[in-house]
């Protein structure tokens, strides 16, 4: 798959996204229900993966190794 397939296949979600915006006022509520549980279940796994990344990138300095020092010669 080239990366032009990719650009088109992303534009033609993001503009199926946008009509699907614009046509909530009008929508069932059933429809407004589970697009809302859709976007809850988005912004959750994007804040997991944001708080997996910041604790393990940018965690406590405790876990790093020490470094091991050569036996000085007596």
């Amino acid at each position: 798959m080239s990366s032009q397939d990719v650009k088109e296949e992303l534009q033609n979600l993001g503009e199926k996204l946008l009509v699907k915006l614009k046509q909530i006022p009008q929508a069932d509520t059933v429809e407004i229900i589970s697009f809302t549980i859709i976007l809850v279940f988005i912004g959750g796994v994007l804040l997991m993966a944001i708080l997996a990344c910041s604790f393990c990138c940018c965690g406590n300095n405790k876990r790093r190794v020490r470094r091991v020092q050569p036996k000085p010669e007596v």
